[in-house]
């Protein structure tokens, strides 16, 4: 068993998501690990949700932003915290999540059996449906052009009696990670913005030495709803999945990734025609296609303005708090 005293500190983003935030701190709040801190970073919410959580959860640290730093910006708030006040280990985990009690227990029994790490994740299930697994372990896919999150054909029971193994990434939706690494190779990096972040801080770490596991009989439940609007999770996934490949992947693999995405945008732009079979709105189009020219004109972090246009099309601007 792992020796205490651990000090883990919890880091949570609440953006407009207060009911789901609320139901995530409850399961947090049951935790079995005594020496827990709970921090949520409030990407500036509507209607006074932060002080909603703060009355809800008074021992909870409530840190408000004056804007929506997104999810890296957010929790590299969150993480400064917790390296100024001595965790020891420091948890990126999903406002849309619902913890284990004995979570944290089992992750530190991993630890002690993986040794030097840069972080590790559980098994992360879907909420609505408990058996379906939504990550168990991270590869390139170089013939879809995409980051894998499980491996084909797996079966909770396969995985529940198996030893820690490494993953070329740890899951931001629920990743421990070991303070001092973030200490000595840095915090999430804020060009993504959200998405991707994980992958390329994990890949990071691995280049001097830590490398990411999986705990498979740790478990969270993760309900997918997020407070991510759609059509910006499209656009962010892809101008950041192509940023992750340009500085994560040797050129001879990119390439062949290259006739995926060129049938990808050739598919999008043939939609906007209206001549293909509708699988995808021409609004889902126009972000993804947004994502390739963000990146190639090198435009990171957050949206501008023209961007957040095509990827709010339906809100007047004056009511969007990005």
């Amino acid at each position: 068993m792992h020796r205490e005293p651990t000090s883990i500190h919890i880091v949570t983003l609440n953006w407009n998501g207060l009911n789901d935030t609320l139901e995530c701190l409850s399961s947090v709040e049951k935790l079995t690990y005594p020496n827990v801190t709970t921090i949520v970073v409030d990407n500036a919410s509507n209607d006074n949700q932060a002080d909603t959580i703060e009355k809800a959860f008074p021992n909870v640290v409530v840190l408000r932003q004056s804007e929506n730093l997104g999810f890296c910006g957010g929790c590299n708030v969150g993480i400064r915290y917790a390296l100024d006040n001595e965790a020891d280990y420091v948890m990126l985990l999903n406002n849309d999540t619902i913890v284990t009690p004995d979570l944290v227990d089992k992750l530190l029994d991993g630890v002690d059996k993986v040794g030097n790490f840069g972080a590790i994740s559980p098994i992360i299930l879907e909420h609505e449906l408990p058996n379906k697994i939504s990550y168990s372990d991270a590869k390139w896919d170089t013939a879809r052009a995409k980051l894998s999150l499980t491996e084909p054909g797996v079966k909770l029971e396969d995985l529940s009696g198996r030893e820690p193994y490494i993953s070329e990434f740890a899951n931001g939706c629920c990743l421990l990670a070991p303070s001092d690494v973030f200490r000595r190779e840095g915090l999430l990096d804020e060009r993504y913005f959200a998405y991707h972040d994980e992958a390329e801080w994990c890949a990071r770490v691995r280049r001097h030495g830590y490398e990411s596991y999986v705990i498979p009989n740790a478990l969270v439940y993760h309900k997918g709803s997020g407070s991510t609007p759609g059509l910006v999770s499209t656009y962010l996934l892809t101008r950041n999945k192509m940023l992750w490949m340009k500085e994560n992947l040797p050129f001879r693999q990119r390439i062949k990734s290259y006739p995926y995405l060129a049938k990808e945008v050739v598919w999008h732009l043939t939609n906007l025609t209206g001549l293909t079979h509708p699988h995808y709105s021409k609004q889902h189009s126009r972000a993804l296609l947004q994502g390739y020219i963000d990146y190639f004109c090198g435009r990171f972090y957050k949206w501008n303005k023209r961007t957040e246009k095509l990827i709010f099309p339906n809100t007047p601007s004056a009511d969007i708090k990005s």
